[in-house]
C-alpha cells in the first residue's frame, strides 16, 4: 500500500473515532440538552470505568429466571437457595495439564512439588482441589481471590507459571464442566471423529490428547474434523489445536447444520465419534457472563432450538453404526435440553438410544434428565402444554418444545441425560446426552427441514446436498493444499531426506504446503487418512488448516538449497520418529548451557557433544537436540532442534519451554528468573547488530 493509502486509512480512523465520540455525548444529554438520569454504565464511557466495577454492580436478579426453574423443580426446594447463591459468586480458576502420557504427568508432578506444596503449610489460602472425576489426577481447581493472589508470593508464583506453561501449551485454563463431554466418548486412536461446533477449542484439544493416547505411535490411524461456521473463530481453533502437534487433525468452516457428505474411501465418512456442543443460551454461565442476568428471557432459547436440533439431527445421520454422539449445552433450559433429545429419539426411534453416563466419571456429581417441564412467557405465565399457550405465542412455543405424553416419555429414558448444577461441586451449570447409533439402515443424509419434531421415521429425512444451501464464509480464500508429487520426492526430497538421514519409510507423499512455488515457504505433514479427506473434497468444502508443519525456510540466499530449510519445533514428534542424521545427545551441562544462552559455540560443550558435531557435515543448518530427564519413575525425553552455525549452536526453544526444561532439571525459581532475564538482553543485542550489519 502506497502513501496516499495509509493517510486514507488514518483519515477513515479518524473520522470513525470522532462518529463514535460524538454519539456517546449525544447519548449523555437529554432532549433539552441535560445529561438523562440513566445508569451509570449509560453515562459513563469504558475508559471512565474501573474495569472491575462493570460486574461488581450488576443486579443478580432475574424474576422471570427464578419463576421459570423454580416452578418445574429443576432444583429440590431445599437445595434453592444454595443454587441461586451458587449462580451469584464468580467461578473458581480451573485447569487441566495437556499433552500425552508422560509429558503431561511429567508437568502434574512438578506443579505438585514446586507449587502445590509451599500451600500446605498454609491456613490463611484454601486448597487447590483436585477435580476427582478427571482421570489421571490432572484436571484441579483453584479457589483464589485477587487480594490472595497479591498477598501471597507462592500464589503468585503459581499463577505465573500456569501462564507461563499455558503459553508453552502444557497447560489449559478450561471451565471444570466443558471438560465433560470428550471424557464420555470413550476415544479410541483409530476413530473417525467430527467436532460440529468446535472453536474456541478447549474440547477438541482434548480430543486430540485421547487421540495420541498410544505414545510410541505419533501418527494414530484416526483424525479429527473439526468445524466450525465462524470463519474468525476458526483462527482462534487453529491457535489452541496448533499447541498439540498432531498431524492427525483438520479445521473446516461450514454450517454445522448443512455439513456436506465427506468423501472417504470410495464414499461417505460416517464417524466413530461425534462431539455436537451447539450454540445455546448460556444461563449455565451466568457466574463467569454475570450481564446474562439482566438480559435473560425465554425468547432466547425458543429462537435457538429450531437450529440446535438440525445440527443435533445431521451429527446422528454422520454417526456410524455402534458409534456414539454426544449432544451438550451450557443450558439449564430444557427446552434446549430434553425437548431436542425426545425429538431426536423419536425421529430417528429405533436406531438411537440414550447411554447411562450418570456412573461414568465416578465423582461427579449430577441430576438425571426431566421427564416433565414447563413453558414461561415473558409475562411470568406458565404453560403445561401447547393447548395452553395462546394465539399470539405461537409462533415462538410450538409443539416439538413441550415434553411427549407420559407413555412415550417413559420410552426415551431420559432419565440418562445428566445436568450438572453449580452448588453441587462448585462448578457452572451444564446438561451433557450420549447417543449410541444401533443399525445400518440409515442413510448419511440430512433434513433441511425444521419439522423434524413431527415424528416421522429417520428413513423420511431425506437430504439433497445440490440443493443445500451451504453457508460460504465471507472472507478471503484459502491457500490450497498442494501434496508432494512424485517429481518432488525424487528431486528436491531426495536432498532433503539424505541431508538428515530421514528413515525409508517416511511417507513423503503425505508431505505438503500451501504456496506452489518453490515447494512453499513452509512444509506440513499430514496422516494419510487427511491427505485422502483434502484431495477429495477440496473442491467441497472450505479447509482453514491441518498437519503439523515440518520445515520452515530460512533467510539463506540459495533458495534451492537444503539448507535453506529448517526443522520446526512443531513437528518434532514426527521429526524425532524418523529423521536419524544430524542428531546430538546432549548431556546435563550442555542442556543447561544451551537453554540459558541464545548462542552457545562448540568449544563451551561437553566433550561428548563436540565429538559428535565432528561427526556431523560442516554444513549449516538444523540440527536435533536430544536429553533425558529422570524424575522420579518417569522419564522424560526433551527433544528440541538447534541450527548449526559456524562456531555456535542456536536452540530453537521459547522462553515459556525453557523455563519448564529448567524446572524439570531441578533448577531453583529465582534462578530461572535470571537465567531468562540474562537471555532476553542477549537476544535484543544480538538481534541489534544484526540490524545494524
Amino acid at each position: 500500500m502506497g502513501r496516499r493509502g495509509h493517510k486514507k486509512q488514518k483519515a477513515f480512523r479518524r473520522a470513525t473515532v470522532d462518529a463514535i465520540r460524538k454519539a456517546r455525548l449525544e447519548k449523555q444529554k437529554g432532549t433539552n440538552g441535560e445529561p438523562t438520569t440513566a445508569t451509570n454504565e449509560d453515562q459513563a464511557t469504558s475508559e471512565d470505568r474501573p474495569r472491575v466495577s462493570k460486574y461488581e454492580d450488576i443486579v443478580k436478579e432475574n424474576a422471570l429466571f427464578e419463576k421459570y426453574y423454580k416452578t418445574m423443580n429443576l432444583v429440590p426446594d431445599d437445595e434453592w437457595d444454595a443454587f441461586l447463591a451458587a449462580l451469584k459468586e464468580p467461578l473458581p480458576v480451573t485447569f487441566r495439564v495437556t499433552g500425552f502420557r508422560t509429558h503431561a504427568f511429567a508437568v502434574m508432578h512438578l506443579i505438585r512439588e514446586r507449587y502445590f506444596q509451599p500451600l500446605q503449610s498454609s491456613t490463611a489460602i484454601e486448597k487447590p482441589k483436585e477435580l476427582v472425576w478427571y482421570p489421571g489426577s490432572l484436571a484441579w481447581e483453584l479457589n483464589l481471590s485477587r487480594n490472595q493472589l497479591r498477598s501471597h508470593p507462592e500464589l503468585q508464583k503459581l499463577k505465573e507459571f500456569l501462564y507461563e506453561q499455558t503459553e508453552h501449551g502444557n497447560i489449559s485454563r478450561q471451565e471444570a464442566v466443558s471438560m465433560i463431554p470428550p471424557l464420555v466418548l470413550d476415544i479410541q486412536p483409530h476413530h473417525k471423529i467430527l467436532d460440529m461446533c468446535a472453536a474456541p477449542g478447549s474440547k477438541t484439544a482434548q480430543i486430540i490428547e485421547c487421540l495420541h493416547r498410544d505414545e510410541s505411535n505419533p501418527i494414530p490411524s484416526g483424525f479429527v474434523i473439526a468445524n466450525d461456521v465462524d470463519n474468525k473463530r476458526c483462527y482462534t481453533l487453529v491457535h489452541q489445536v496448533k499447541r498439540l502437534e498432531s498431524p492427525c487433525f483438520a479445521i473446516i468452516n461450514h454450517d454445522a447444520s448443512n455439513l456436506p457428505n465427506l468423501k472417504f474411501d470410495n464414499g461417505n465418512i460416517s464417524f466413530d465419534r461425534i462431539l455436537c456442543d451447539v450454540p445455546c443460551s448460556g444461563d449455565g454461565t451466568l457466574r463467569k457472563n454475570p450481564d446474562l442476568w439482566k438480559k435473560w428471557n425465554p425468547g432466547h432459547a425458543f429462537s435457538l432450538q429450531s437450529i440446535q436440533l438440525r445440527i443435533a439431527t445431521r451429527g446422528i445421520q454422520l454417526l456410524a453404526p455402534g458409534g456414539l454422539m454426544v449432544y451438550s449445552t451450557c443450558s439449564l433450559n430444557p427446552i434446549e435440553n430434553e425437548s431436542v433429545v425426545a425429538q431426536l429419539l423419536q425421529a430417528f426411534q429405533g436406531q438411537i438410544s440414550l447411554v447411562d453416563i450418570g456412573d461414568k466419571l465416578p465423582g461427579l456429581k449430577t441430576i438425571p434428565g426431566l421427564k416433565k417441564w414447563c413453558i414461561i412467557g415473558k409475562n411470568q405465565e406458565i404453560y403445561n402444554s401447547f393447548e395452553e399457550v395462546p394465539k399470539n405465542m405461537q409462533s415462538l412455543a410450538r409443539p416439538n418444545m413441550f415434553a411427549p405424553s407420559s407413555d412415550v416419555i417413559e420410552q426415551l429414558n431420559l432419565e440418562r441425560c445428566i445436568r450438572l448444577l453449580p452448588h453441587h461441586q462448585n462448578t457452572g451449570a451444564f446438561f451433557v446426552a450420549l447417543f449410541q447409533k444401533h443399525d445400518k439402515t440409515v442413510d448419511v443424509s440430512q433434513s433441511t427441514e425444521d419439522e423434524v419434531s413431527q415424528k416421522r421415521p429417520a428413513e423420511e429425512i431425506v437430504f439433497n446436498e445440490e440443493g443445500a444451501n451451504f453457508k460460504r464464509a465471507r472472507y478471503h480464500r484459502e491457500n490450497p493444499f498442494i501434496f508432494f508429487n512424485e517429481n518432488d520426492i525424487k528431486g528436491f526430497w531426495k536432498d532433503i531426506s539424505e541431508f538428515f538421514g530421514v528413515n525409508s519409510s517416511f511417507p513423503a507423499d503425505q508431505l505438503m504446503t500451501r504456496i506452489a512455488a518453490d515447494s512453499g515457504r513452509n512444509i506440513y505433514f499430514v496422516s494419510d487418512s487427511l491427505k485422502q479427506i483434502v484431495t477429495l473434497n477440496q473442491d467441497r468444502i472450505k479447509f482453514i488448516n491441518m498437519g503439523v508443519r515440518l520445515f520452515v525456510r530460512t533467510d539463506l540466499r540459495n533458495d534451492k538449497d537444503k539448507r535453506s530449510l529448517r526443522l520446526a519445533q512443531e513437528g518434532i514428534a514426527i521429526i524425532d520418529n524418523y529423521f536419524s542424521k544430524r542428531r546430538l545427545q546432549l548431556e546435563e551441562h550442555d542442556l543447561l548451557l544451551l537453554l540459558a544462552h541464545a548462542h552457545t559455540y562448540f568449544t563451551d560443550l561437553s566433550t561428548s557433544v563436540q565429538s559428535q558435531i565432528q561427526n556431523i557435515s560442516n554444513d549449516l543448518g538444523s540440527l536435533i537436540c536430544s536429553y533425558n530427564i529422570k524424575q522420579e519413575n518417569l522419564n522424560i525425553p526433551i527433544v528440541f532442534v538447534s541450527w548449526r552455525g559456524r562456531n555456535s549452536l542456536r536452540p530453537f526453544v521459547s522462553h515459556s519451554s525453557r523455563k519448564f526444561y529448567l524446572a524439570s532439571c531441578n533448577i531453583d525459581q529465582i534462578k530461572i528468573n535470571e537465567i531468562i532475564d540474562k537471555l532476553t538482553i542477549e537476544e535484543k543485542t544480538n538481534n541489534k547488530k544484526s540490524d545494524d550489519s
